[in-house]
């Protein structure tokens, strides 16, 4: 996105026109499928099968960069595969590297120099070295664990890492485990990661996905518990350069509302925060929660208030069955529902003010057998003229993205932090190693580095060539 602004006076009138835009649909049976959403309907741009068996996660680096997952067959060899993103969306396979069996998330660092990525039944967390083309190297770590395991044996046989999400500050690494009702935090160093601590989580919630936001109160990670329907709610500091997690609050995902009872029982999916951080939704699959022909699962929605707890305002149609995965447009304005077992992307008009939306979605896209993932490229955004009294100013918005280009600011220090382990005013903190980093004097980034965000205390400046991007409020990349 390529815009001016001055400074005006006053704002007397917006003239608002929506855009389309592209998003990747990851599935089960094999391809990642391109589509275009323009506010009103869907069509298909192009496919490819290079991460199948199962590409179920796709994570974007800024908008010329993917990195997919590949579960792999059922107990099978999983991979990792990285794809450049063409003018209309279109995936070119970069590379490939295998690794343990069920690889299911993965995230950049934020210095864009490897993915880690976590391995269902792989019982690990593998690290994977990425150059500034988006190479991928073989696997040059590999945590895996065999105790302890949750209450649930049918679900908790073992260690099964759901999600691998790094905190704002972008020096933590946290691996959510099901099967052990564990989260692993690992310190991130310049080359990949080092065990650092483990939180414990409820017994039998089965940790499944989380997400950072920032409060007023600082920073919280909300995480969801697959197995227990939960939404659990940390507090996050950094005592003497460390991590640390408070836990505060505990809701069931249904909210007010009863877990319905079923067989199989219903489970917990996705976590999602809208742009301005004023609200947050949770998906349950299985639950039927709205009757008819066929019936409806539900994602509830919750306002954040500005201390960080969370009010649950009501159940929303999901518009199918089983949305394991949904994201909302960085715009705010629409949000798109991965239905596995109905074989659908939902698209529902989103209002920003309330934070709920209709029942019937504006449009809906039938998709290959097991969509499970669903990422926008970019913000389905606007085309202002803005009038004022003494000046007029022009946005204009190109290539069909609406991703804010952010005046970084830098500066030059030295500092070194001691790292180390901390015990919390609750029990779940156990400390597991000492580690020291070092934050270095404020080098040039090179592509794909980080250079801002929430937190951010890293260098800011980027090589000659590449312009420093505000993906979202805590990661800057240089693109």
């Amino acid at each position: 996105m390529r815009f001016s602004t001055k400074i005006a006076a006053a704002v007397l009138a917006s003239i608002p026109q929506a855009l389309g835009v592209r998003l990747f649909v990851g599935t089960t049976s094999g391809p990642i499928i391109t589509i275009d959403f323009n506010g009103a309907s869907v069509s298909q741009i192009s496919t490819d099968s290079n991460a199948s068996p199962a590409p179920t996660w796709q994570t974007l680096v800024g908008s010329s960069l993917l990195v997919s997952t590949n579960e792999g067959p059922w107990n099978g060899q999983g991979s990792v595969v990285s794809y450049t993103i063409g003018s209309t969306g279109q995936l070119t396979k970069i590379s490939s590297q295998n690794g343990l069996n069920g690889l299911l998330h993965a995230s950049v660092s934020p210095a864009g120099n490897f993915v880690a990525a976590a391995a269902y039944n792989g019982h690990g967390v593998v690290v994977y070295p990425l150059s500034s083309g988006g190479v991928l190297s073989s696997v040059s770590q590999q945590f895996t664990y065999n105790t302890p395991t949750g209450p649930v044996p049918s679900r908790q046989d073992g260690s099964h890492p759901h999600q691998v999400i790094f905190d704002p500050t972008g020096k933590f690494l946290f691996a959510n485990d099901l099967g052990s009702d564990l989260i692993r935090i690992y310190s991130v160093n310049s080359g990949g990661l080092t065990e650092y601590t483990t939180v414990t989580a409820p017994a039998g919630s089965g940790p499944r996905h989380g997400i950072f936001v920032e409060t007023d109160a600082g920073t919280i990670y909300y995480l969801i518990g697959e197995i227990g329907n939960t939404i659990m709610t940390y507090k996050v500091s950094y005592p003497s350069g460390g991590i640390s997690l408070t836990a505060f609050q505990q809701f069931s995902s249904y909210g007010s509302s009863t877990v319905p009872a079923r067989t199989p029982q219903p489970t917990a999916a996705e976590i999602q925060v809208s742009p301005d951080k004023k609200f947050a939704y949770v998906s349950n699959r299985g639950d039927v929660s709205f009757s008819g022909n066929p019936g409806q699962d539900s994602i509830s929605a919750w306002k954040i208030n500005s201390d960080g707890t969370l009010q649950f305002l009501q159940l929303l149609k999901a518009g199918g069955s089983t949305p394991r995965h949904f994201s909302i447009d960085p715009s705010g304005q629409y949000v798109a529902v991965a239905l596995q077992y109905t074989n659908q992307i939902a698209f529902f008009r989103r209002d920003s003010t309330t934070g709920l939306w209709p029942d019937t979605p504006v449009a809906t896209w039938s998709s290959p057998t097991g969509p499970v993932c669903v990422q926008w490229l970019s913000g389905l955004g606007t085309t202002t003229t803005t009038t004022t009294s003494t000046t007029t100013t022009t946005k204009t918005t190109t290539a069909q993205t609406t991703t804010p280009v952010r005046t970084m600011t830098t500066t030059t220090t030295t500092t070194t932090t001691s790292v180390r382990p901390t015990t919390t005013t609750t029990t779940t903190t156990t400390p597991v190693r000492t580690t020291t980093t070092t934050t270095a004097a404020q080098p040039v980034q090179s592509q794909w580095g980080q250079c801002g965000g929430v937190g951010w205390t890293g260098p800011t400046a980027c090589v000659s060539g590449t312009t420093c991007n505000a993906l979202n409020p805590y990661y800057s990349q240089c693109l």
